[in-house]
């Protein structure tokens, strides 16, 4: 890659671009597996910004001196300003798009309290720092917070009857999600033991995490197969089950490994690959015969 090229490509990952997007190819996902109409212009443009402002406001409030990765920390402290710019317009966005989704903020609501439960413990605030010592599902509030937003908001913003399915479907996606957040954990574990953050990782050994972590996997698999069963399209179930085949052999490099692009790219990407996969397969249906 050139030095431009890089440049480039970091700015994408590590300004929170590339998780925006794929927040909103995840949400695309959900509608086009269950062929449930088009994503409304609004909620798609609402799940970008919205993204984007609370990575952006969460990255701000980093201290690059404190918590270090590999390569991200260094981009943060010559691009702060960037995420503070993000945020400010993200933020407009997000407010403007939130009016015009005023139909739905009984279903956003969730979403907003799942977010400020894990983004406050990074507010500058004696109060605000003291929650991280009490929040013991940080690995959960994450997942849970993508999962509700890439799926059952989306669900209830296309006025879906609930059935079976669509109830599997959401479990599905969480137990994806959940495995790939905790290779994150996994990863900022001795910090996390320094600064007192409780969760999964700190509390229990390597061995039962790797349980616990195989569990959804294999939750996610099984789930991918059941919803193969109402469609009989194996197609359906090697998109959906795919990323946590990756996920699972990702793994072993994962917990040795502090490379951000590893984590910002490869992990984030593979939550939205089952997106990117059913793109190319409506592309080459299109206009290849």
């Amino acid at each position: 890659m050139t030095a431009k090229g890089k440049v480039f490509f970091d700015f994408i990952i590590f300004s929170n671009l590339f998780i925006a997007c794929c927040a909103v190819a995840m949400c695309l996902c959900t509608v086009a597996v269950f062929d449930i109409g088009k994503l409304p212009a609004d909620y798609a443009a609402f799940v970008f910004f919205s993204t984007l402002s609370s990575y952006s406001i969460h990255w701000y409030l980093t201290n690059a001196d404190v918590e270090i990765t590999a390569s991200r920390t260094d981009w943060l402290r010559q691009h702060k300003w960037v995420h503070a710019v993000f945020f400010i317009i993200s933020a407009i966005g997000t407010a403007f798009f939130l009016i015009r989704l005023k139909a739905y903020w009984l279903y956003i609501l969730p979403a907003v309290g799942l977010t400020l439960m894990y983004t406050a413990p990074k507010f500058p605030h004696p109060v605000f720092r003291s929650l991280q010592r009490y929040i013991l599902g940080k690995t959960f509030l994450l997942a849970a917070m993508w999962t509700y937003v890439t799926t059952a908001l989306t669900f209830f913003v296309q006025h879906i009857t609930w059935q079976t399915r669509h109830f599997i479907y959401v479990a599905d996606r969480f137990a994806v999600i959940f495995a790939i957040c905790i290779l994150f954990d996994l990863r900022d574990k001795q910090f996390d033991k320094q600064t007192g953050v409780k969760s999964l990782v700190t509390i229990l050994p390597l061995e039962k995490i790797k349980i616990i972590f195989t569990v959804f996997i294999l939750i996610n698999i099984t789930g991918s197969y059941i919803l193969y069963t109402y469609t009989q399209d194996l197609i359906y179930f090697i998109f959906l089950a795919l990323p946590a085949v990756f996920t699972y052999l990702l793994y072993p490099f994962a917990i040795k490994s502090k490379n951000d692009y590893l984590f910002y790219f490869i992990l984030d990407g593979l939550m939205a690959l089952t997106s990117v996969l059913y793109f190319m397969k409506t592309v080459v249906e299109m206009y290849i015969r």
